[in-house]
């Protein structure tokens, strides 16, 4: 998952969902948040704030989601408020969703390398 998460480039999101699907466990999205949730905390260089909820929402993570958002921010992609507050991403232009078989030959190649 970790491998996974350094994959996405800048300026794109993915979400818990689809980093689990690529994973090889499509009904782990809820692990996938608690790992990002735990890279956020520590000072690990993963780009762990372009991971989002599977709704697009950026989620609060005990007071992280300011951070993310901002992180986002920065690196040009686009929150947008929605009708509750919360803030959002708009998958159809900030989206990252690679086809599996793809992903598998870029790990492959990261875990080469020792990364």
């Amino acid at each position: 998952v970790y491998n996974l998460i350094q994959l996405i480039p800048p300026q794109k999101v993915t979400s818990c969902g689809h980093i689990a699907k690529l994973a090889g466990a499509p009904r782990q999205a809820r692990r996938v948040n608690q790992l990002v949730k735990f890279l956020g905390q520590t000072s690990s260089s993963a780009p762990w704030h372009r991971v989002v909820s599977t709704s697009g929402i950026v989620a609060d993570h005990g007071g992280l989601g300011a951070l993310q958002k901002h992180a986002l921010e920065d690196e040009g992609v686009s929150v947008r408020t929605g009708i509750l507050g919360e803030s959002r991403i708009e998958f159809t232009k900030w989206g990252w969703f690679p086809d599996q078989t793809i992903i598998a030959s870029e790990v492959e190649s990261i875990e080469e390398w020792g990364a």
